[in-house]
């Protein structure tokens, strides 16, 4: 088994975190589904699954902040160009941000809730959290980031596709209150208020002219947003590594939920659980562990 993972599998990987819900895409896509089908399978012949509290300890690229916004698959580095195989798929490369300092976040209610310069953990978590669903079923649902016409010059974007998906992933317009009105994604739960982001935008402004983030501690916020066309940018995380799954032994046999070797049955890769090695180190240590061990079997 060689499947990939279970960052596609909205189910499976709420085992682990119920926070990740639906609004999270994840890396690979629109590539592969990563959708648990190795460890599906295998849980249906007894086998066990592995190191559950290693996809939630805060530890490398389990889920990470984008650096590509306006496009559903944002991730940390890979982007998907014009002339990629799956660019019709993809749809959009993204703007890639150079500087934080050009944007603000938001959440789906139209507020901030992090300081934009943070990518650790503590941003992830503001993000996830619930901000106000009342059944408290969801994540934290869409992060957006708000920026204007002069960020967009400062960072040389041009906002328009293949740059940008504009169905549902980035929106324009001439006030604040349009803008929030435009946002509809299939992951925005509801309507954004515009009197709430024509606040925020309004009270991070003050921000800029004091020199001081009185909500999140941003370093010295420097550029205002007010000059239109607005802009809204998709800038949920992005799911990324798989590091739970099933039980291995050191031959890369897979156990059963009572402790024993399933025979005739190998795991490598992200569909295995226990290692937080991150990407082909650890497909190309354990692929070849598992395809010496079922060799010799």
């Amino acid at each position: 088994i060689a499947t990939g993972g279970h960052t596609g599998n909205v189910q499976f990987r709420r085992m682990f975190d119920p926070r990740l819900t639906e609004e999270y895409q994840q890396a690979g896509m629109p590539w592969t589904e990563q959708g648990a089908d190795g460890e599906l399978a295998a849980m249906d012949i007894g086998a066990s699954l592995w190191a559950a509290a290693t996809q939630t300890q805060e530890v490398g690229p389990a889920i990470t902040k984008t650096k590509h916004i306006g496009n559903r698959w944002g991730y940390i580095s890979l982007v998907y160009e014009t002339d990629s195989p799956v660019f019709d798929r993809a749809k959009a490369t993204g703007l890639t941000v150079t500087d934080w300092q050009e944007c603000i976040l938001v959440n789906q209610f139209g507020k901030r809730f992090w300081n934009e310069l943070d990518s650790g953990y503590e941003f992830i978590n503001a993000a996830m959290a619930n901000h106000g669903d009342g059944d408290k079923l969801n994540g934290g649902g869409p992060i957006w980031a708000i920026f204007d016409s002069s960020a967009v010059e400062r960072e040389k974007w041009d906002p328009r596709p293949p740059n940008v998906d504009r169905s549902g992933f980035f929106f324009a317009a001439d006030t604040l209150a349009d803008l929030a009105t435009k946002i509809q994604n299939p992951h925005q739960r509801q309507p954004m208020p515009g009197r709430a982001l024509e606040e925020t935008v309004a009270r991070y402004n003050s921000f800029v002219d004091a020199g001081k983030d009185a909500d999140f501690n941003k370093p010295s916020p420097k550029y205002k947003i007010q000059k239109a066309p607005f802009y809204a940018a998709w800038s949920t995380p992005i799911l990324h590594d798989s590091l739970s799954g099933l039980r291995i032994n050191t031959r890369c046999q897979v156990i059963d939920i009572r402790g024993n070797v399933i025979p005739g049955l190998y795991c490598a890769g992200e569909s295995a659980g226990g290692f937080a090695l991150h990407g082909l180190p650890r497909v190309t240590v354990f692929g070849r562990v598992a395809g010496r061990e079922a060799a010799r079997a």
